[in-house]
């Protein structure tokens, strides 16, 4: 990736079901940026490798709550509070883990 800035991860990689990462991660570096579409676990191995080698990450469960609150106005006209369904989002896959 030397002439990218960062990565969207859209696959099922790193799913509970599909554990591992989608690239060989010596290709990235502190200077990228990570995006993981995946949320359950909210927590991936792709989203751990890339935040403890310093890069800026955005989890799968941002996609999934920016999606929401986002049909949330078109279907309803009312802006949703991202910030109120992200915690509970963040809750409920939370209780699914230990559940698991």
């Amino acid at each position: 990736m030397p002439l990218a800035d960062g990565l969207v991860h859209c696959t099922p990689v790193g799913m509970a079901a599909h554990p591992g990462v989608p690239l060989d991660m010596s290709l990235v570096t502190p200077r990228h940026w990570v995006a993981d579409i995946v949320y359950r676990p909210i927590e991936t191995e792709l989203v751990r490798e890339a935040r403890a080698k310093g890069c800026e990450v955005l989890d799968g469960g941002r996609m999934a709550v920016g999606q929401a609150a986002d049909a949330f106005r078109i279907f309803t006209g009312r802006e949703a509070d991202a910030d109120r369904m992200r915690a509970h989002f963040l809750e409920l896959v939370a209780a699914e883990e230990v559940a698991a």
